[in-house]
């Protein structure tokens, strides 16, 4: 599987931080400074998801493998729109702990214009398949702030995301006898799902700019890549976003959300799974401050 390019990305952030760092400090700056809260806060919104590429590959029993690209293959939508929730807890000024979690569901629709392998089963050209593709998406960070003023703070993360996957397959032909379709074909049902769990730490950068007392702007950029012998992957998460603090304890905010995850797992020669995935997010929220 290819390894997913980081290099877009990163210069983004490196472009939007520069031009952070590089306003004047008294821009904008409300007359009297506010003493806002900033222990706990704790936001959920509404998001949605566009250009979204998934591909699964995974073996069944007999060691045949299957890649499948869920919007090519299968008519797979590449958009949907879930809530998300975020939280976060600060020791103090340099240490932090966050929680994030959405769930995004995409259903596919298709008449098959060729046999369709889906790890033990065949599903024969002709005949219709629906399909539905579940991704539940935790992750658990660390911050530390290496330098936290009025004005700017910059950190450095760490943390752990865990992506739940579920697919879930309807077929109304498929063929016995083997993975190939001949005269071995028969007309018949089946429904299959499978469940694959793809754990991820990471490393990250975080930059964090009041605009004014009550506006900032938020940037971070979670990256990782691994290779052993049994396992390959990489995943990188681009967040960007303005946040408003409308009232003292409560704020809205809009953020543009960028995650690509790949990863090849095969413990034996004859079995493992694999997934690549991308999609960008629009997401819309308010916060609670404590």
């Amino acid at each position: 599987m290819k390894t997913i390019q980081t290099q877009p990305t990163a210069r983004i952030l490196l472009a939007v931080t520069m031009v952070l760092l590089l306003t004047p400090p008294g821009w904008g700056e409300e007359a009297a400074t506010e003493e806002l809260p900033n222990r706990f806060m704790v936001r959920g919104g509404y998001g949605l998801v566009f250009n979204a590429d998934t591909i699964v590959r995974f073996n069944g029993a007999s060691g045949i493998g299957s890649t499948v690209d869920f919007a090519r293959t299968l008519g797979g939508e590449r958009s949907d729109s879930f809530w998300r929730i975020d939280s976060q807890y600060r020791f103090n000024d340099r240490h932090s702990l966050g929680f994030s979690y959405y769930d995004v569901t995409r259903n596919g629709n298709r008449v098959l214009n060729e046999n369709v392998t889906i790890g033990d089963t065949t599903y024969a050209a002709g005949g219709a398949l629906q399909s539905e593709l579940d991704i539940k998406l935790y992750r658990l960070i660390y911050n530390y702030s290496f330098y936290h003023s009025d004005k700017v703070e910059l950190g450095l993360s760490g943390g752990l995301y865990l992506a739940n996957l579920k697919t879930l397959f309807a077929g109304n032909l498929i063929c016995s006898g083997g993975p190939s379709c001949g005269g071995g074909t028969t007309i018949a049902s089946r429904t299959e799902s499978d469940k694959l769990t793809v754990p991820l730490p990471s490393f990250g950068l975080l930059v964090n700019y009041n605009i004014t007392t009550r506006l900032q702007a938020q940037v971070r950029f979670d990256w990782f890549y691994l290779e052993t012998d049994s396992f390959k992957g990489s995943m990188n998460e681009f967040y960007a976003g303005l946040e408003y603090r409308l009232f003292k304890n409560f704020g809205i905010g809009g953020a543009f959300d960028r995650l690509a995850i790949d990863v090849d797992y095969k413990p034996e020669k004859e079995s493992g799974w694999g997934v690549r995935n991308t999609w960008a997010t629009a997401f819309f929220y308010g916060a609670l401050y404590f």
